[in-house]
């Protein structure tokens, strides 16, 4: 040991910085390495192996004026350095899944090395590469690395981190940025915006240096006042990034559609807000104590706001807890002053996804506390740096055993963290994997059976599907999406009296959801069911939306007009019909109708694409 520790004296403190660096490379390496060997999984499979968009390296800049969703599942989501790397990707592997986990990793070791860089230019080495190393290891990042979509969240980290790191390392030497400087954070900024729209925080990133971190002879107002020329620049960029992103997007600034259950419960903002403060202790528990991990959070398991209710309390009391954390640290030097940074690390890049501004397309998701673990991370080193400093403060000084014993707890926490993240990575290897884990993970989820059943009837298992399908149901009823994607199996199944309730159900919580299509399916329905008069009322609801084929809608009319004329003459109803038998009148209206599908967005794509 003492010749270990007189080997490390002896190194310049450059090769102390590599080697530690290529200590933190070898756990990113150890923690979600196996993910090289993963295929594409949910929405990889619509954003990037479906999608032609990406498939030619010829005309790459037609990407800036598509949407990261194809039109034809959604258009969701703009974010066009994101599409030009999966492009690039693509066509360096003609589509093998494993280049875009190995770039995923690579960009995991390099936003680790860059957290390494960044928590050195605040503390001690040795804190510094505590919060590397926990960063490295980390379960909740499997899903930003894992999944190969979760690649938006690595290239906003590799571009924001060093433009944050450029600024705190120029300010905390006293120095104000030169022009060069300005540029390159500009041009960093840019491009992290085009990959994800989290980037946009970095302006109020920059802003919490000031006013946290830099201490110098400047008053607070004059430091403002000599960083508004960068800040307004910044925003300039944001403000270009939002109306090319607008444009693209058909006027819609959001970019996504709102998580179903905001949208169809009609939840004001004061009641998405309480959700949020009731869903809080979640975001703390995942960056803490990460042990249990899911790729769907949804009700029940966590529950909707209908007003206040103690369901919030303890979130409420958590948020109050931090908040005035990061208020009593704030005015502190040294560990203190990090501590509140860090905290405001974590709020800022947490903001664009928590609901609390505008409706994100997700409760909570774990691929979006990958920027934000690492405020929470830089939180952790300061209080490892206070408790060392303090330590060395104690008379009598800790005995080497203490020592020995802090440093296997340390040694402990990685390798449970490394443990975690290596056996939640294959999870991720293929839907058919993550589907069932999810149910798993998240039994209480509706959003976890419901994606189980929707795979499980696109293989081909619809027995097991339906089951799933009815859980998730019984435990959230409210999802349009759902319902009406399970009348339609039935639909297409032949079995068109169990899906009836379902469309009628559908449309009684979003009455225009799918609009002529969708009461297009129903008027099929009915009209199999020999409910001529209901479906004849469907077909012209459908004629007015528009969306559904003319054609079919008007045979159904025709041949229900033609049925309750003869009714009318006979003076008597036609008998019931049986699922496995059509009518005369029936198979006039069979065609094709009863078994195209209606060009929805893919069952298994998931509605949290934030």
């Amino acid at each position: 040991m003492t010749t270990l520790l007189a080997r490390w004296n002896a190194l310049s403190p450059r090769a102390r910085w590599w080697l530690l660096a290529s200590l933190l490379a070898l756990l990113v390496v150890a923690s979600s390495g196996i993910g090289i060997n993963n295929g594409f999984a949910y929405d990889d499979v619509y954003v990037i192996q479906k999608n032609s968009a990406l498939h030619p390296v010829h005309g790459w800049w037609r990407l800036f004026a598509q949407s990261y969703w194809p039109r034809v599942y959604g258009a969701d989501g703009y974010r066009p350095v994101t599409m030009l790397a999966f492009a690039a990707e693509w066509a360096i592997g003609g589509g093998a899944p494993w280049v875009f986990h190995a770039t995923n990793i690579l960009l995991y070791v390099v936003t680790t090395l860059f957290v390494f860089w960044l928590a050195g230019l605040l503390m001690p080495l040795g804190a510094a590469w505590l919060v590397g190393a926990l960063f490295a290891v980390h379960p909740v990042h499997v899903e930003a690395v894992a999944n190969t979509v979760g690649q938006s969240e690595l290239w906003v980290a590799v571009l924001i981190l060093p433009a944050i790191g450029l600024y705190i390392r120029r300010r905390l030497h006293g120095r104000q940025l030169s022009i060069a400087d300005g540029a390159v954070l500009c041009a960093l900024y840019a491009a992290g915006l085009f990959a994800k729209e989290h980037a946009i925080v970095l302006p109020a990133l920059i802003i919490a240096v000031e006013v946290i971190l830099v201490r110098d002879d400047w008053t607070m107002r004059r430091r403002l006042v000599a960083a508004r020329p960068l800040v307004l620049s910044l925003t300039l960029i944001a403000v270009l990034y939002l109306a090319a992103r607008s444009a693209v997007k058909g006027g819609d600034v959001s970019g996504f559609l709102p998580f179903v259950p905001f949208h169809t419960l009609d939840l004001s903002y004061t009641n998405r807000v309480l959700t949020m403060i009731g869903a809080a202790p979640e975001w703390v528990r995942l960056l803490l104590w990460p042990a249990r991990l899911s790729a769907e959070y949804a009700p029940p398991d966590l529950d909707i706001a209908q007003g206040p209710s103690l369901i919030q309390l303890p979130g409420l009391l958590l948020l109050i807890g931090i908040l005035g954390l990061a208020v009593a640290t704030w005015k502190r030097r040294g560990p203190g002053a990090l501590a509140s940074f860090g905290i405001a690390w974590f709020c800022l890049t947490l903001l664009p996804s928590s609901n609390f501004i505008i409706p994100a397309g997700i409760l909570i998701a774990e691929r979006t506390l990958f920027l934000p673990s690492v405020g929470a991370m830089i939180a952790v080193g300061a209080a490892a740096w206070w408790l060392a400093d303090y330590a060395s403060r104690l008379q009598p000084a800790p005995t080497r055993r203490t020592r020995a014993l802090a440093a296997c707890t340390v040694l402990v926490i990685l390798f449970a963290g490394s443990w975690r993240s290596a056996t939640r990575t294959p999870v991720w290897a293929s839907n058919e994997r993550l589907f069932f884990q999810e149910v798993v993970d998240a039994p209480q989820s509706y959003r976890a059976n419901y994606m189980l059943g929707a795979w499980l009837f696109e293989t081909g298992r619809k027995k097991q599907g339906e089951h799933f399908y009815r859980r998730a149901l019984a435990l959230f009823p409210y999802d349009p999406f759902m319902s009406y994607n399970f009348a339609l199996q039935y639909q297409l199944a032949g079995m068109y009296a169990p899906a009836i309730p379902l469309y009628r159900w559908t449309f009684d919580i979003a009455p225009h959801f799918r609009e002529g299509q969708g009461r297009a399916n129903l008027a099929f329905c009915l009209a199999n069911m020999n409910q001529f008069a209901q479906a004849r009322e469907q077909a012209y609801l459908a004629m007015s939306y528009g969306g559904a084929p003319l054609s079919e809608l008007r045979r159904i009319v025709q041949v229900s007009d033609s049925v309750l004329r003869g009714r009318r003459a006979a003076g008597r109803t036609m008998g019931p019909s049986s699922l496995t038998g059509k009518t005369p009148a029936q198979s006039q209206i069979a065609g094709s109708f009863a078994t195209r599908r209606d060009g929805s967005p893919p069952l298994t794509r998931s509605k949290s694409s934030n």
